[in-house]
């Protein structure tokens, strides 16, 4: 039986079909650097973003997150502000969230998620949703469907969303993956008229057995009727799992 259990976790480098969850005792920490680059705005804002989430039980993962790749948005800003601009980040602290997630298959584990993704003004949020992956060989497909419904201050912005991300995933050696991301979100009440399609291309490479090390350029909005080249961001990560 304990090899049983030993067999259907992924081995440390095959990151294409790590879990979803973690076991109950695992740590996944994941720093990362958000750094934008959009025309005449490079590196402003830079914000530092950490995620950290515990397998509390067994199927049963809960985590603090700060970034934006956490939830599915490729944009700087996410939390903790070094260099602040008018836009994405005023302050020097933009915000937090909770994240629960209960695995139930391998391939699926439905999340929920306590946000505040802003404090000025106050927009606490709520999301509902799941984590879903094909995995094949070397390949996977990655999903994260979830509905958002703000709290507060909706007239600010903070508006209901539908998210609809998916990641296309290959790990060509043992220890690198490339991949590539898309999807459609965009508010519910004017979705047809101004949704936003995203594309990023991301590398995360095995450095150890417990640390990884990545990097994503992502377009806020590359197609769809509000598309723009001019968002754009760098997302810079090391990862530490255990």
């Amino acid at each position: 039986m304990a090899l049983l259990a030993t067999q259907v976790r992924a081995e440390p480098t095959d990151l294409v079909a790590r879990p979803l969850w973690l076991a109950p005792g695992e740590v996944e920490v994941d720093g990362t650097v958000e750094i934008n680059l959009a025309h005449n705005a490079k590196a402003r804002p830079l914000s530092l973003a950490p995620d950290v989430w515990v397998g509390v039980a067994p199927r049963w993962t809960i985590g603090l997150v700060h970034s934006m790749a956490s939830v599915d948005r490729f944009a700087p800003g996410g939390s903790f502000c070094v260099r602040t601009d008018s836009l994405y980040c005023d302050s020097h602290y933009r915000g937090s969230g909770l994240d629960v997630r209960f695995a139930a298959t391998d391939r699926i584990a439905p999340r929920a998620r306590v946000l505040l993704r802003d404090v000025d003004p106050w927009k606490p949020a709520v999301t509902l949703g799941a984590q879903l992956r094909w995995q094949h060989g070397r390949y996977a497909i990655t999903g994260d469907p979830y509905l958002q419904f703000g709290l507060a201050n909706r007239d600010q912005g903070n508006r209901a969303q539908l998210w609809l991300p998916i990641q296309l995933a290959l790990q060509p050696t043992c220890r690198w993956l490339v991949a590539l991301d898309t999807g459609i979100n965009g508010e519910l009440a004017i979705f047809d008229e101004a949704f936003h399609i995203p594309i990023a291309a991301t590398v995360r490479a095995r450095a150890t057995t417990e640390i990884d090390v990545g990097a994503t350029l992502g377009f806020a909005s590359l197609l769809g009727p509000l598309n723009t080249p001019k968002q754009r961001v760098l997302f810079v990560t090391v990862g530490w799992r255990r």
